[in-house]
């Protein structure tokens, strides 16, 4: 019998992510997952991805890089900023790249063999780091950047959230659990956010799709 494919995915705690968490386990791969602590003002998101892991057994590594929000203005990490209405202002500065170049990093020192990310189509023209062409280049660049290429896979790159939504039905993700929300870090998501949002939209459009209404 052929060993399970081992791989590393950065889970946010927040819909997408945890619903990726559970498709990649449904399909028998070996999941590290990892989270980050880059300054973001909704450090809640760490514990749901946490809790997320220990109910379905997954090792999961949280990583401390605060030291660097500085280096990444944006309303998610600036606590005088709380202008997270329109996408263009929760933009962290090459978050992803960051992220996904450590995952790879991780991946290569542990010997993993693939790197995941939720990215999904309805983020395309919101946030440049989650469109076709960024994974395209940045696993150029990851041909490039070792000698061991770890090719950097987002399944849900041309997934509309509230299909995103149908699968985490399917799958049985407890969505209750994870966290979207840039506002509150205190357990009750503000609803009014961008990501709080187009998270309600996504669930009443999946649900009336699927007659649970």
């Amino acid at each position: 019998m052929d060993s399970k494919k081992e791989v590393v995915l950065i889970l946010s705690g927040g819909l997408d992510s945890s619903t990726l968490l559970y498709k990649l386990l449904d399909e028998g791969k070996d999941v590290t997952a990892l989270s980050f602590n880059y300054g973001q003002k909704a450090s809640i998101e760490i514990e749901r991805a946490s809790e997320i892991c220990k109910m379905n057994d997954v090792n999961h590594f949280v990583f401390d890089i605060q030291n660097i929000v500085d280096l990444l203005s944006s309303s998610l990490t600036d606590k005088d900023n709380d202008n997270v209405q329109e996408p263009i202002n929760t933009v962290v500065p090459s978050r992803n790249t960051i992220l996904l170049e450590l995952a790879t990093a991780f991946a290569i020192s542990n010997e993993k063999q693939e790197v995941y990310y939720g990215a999904i189509k309805a983020d395309i023209g919101d946030y440049p780091d989650t469109t076709p062409e960024f994974l395209k280049q940045i696993n150029e660049l990851n041909k490039v950047n070792n000698y061991e290429y770890i090719p950097i896979c987002a399944p849900f790159i041309n997934t509309d959230k509230k299909d995103v939504v149908k699968e985490a039905l399917k799958l049985g993700v407890p969505i209750e659990k994870t966290w979207s929300c840039y506002v509150n870090n205190d357990g009750t998501p503000c609803g009014e956010c961008f990501s709080c949002r187009s998270r309600i939209k996504a669930i009443e459009e999946a649900k009336k799709e699927l007659g649970m209404d």
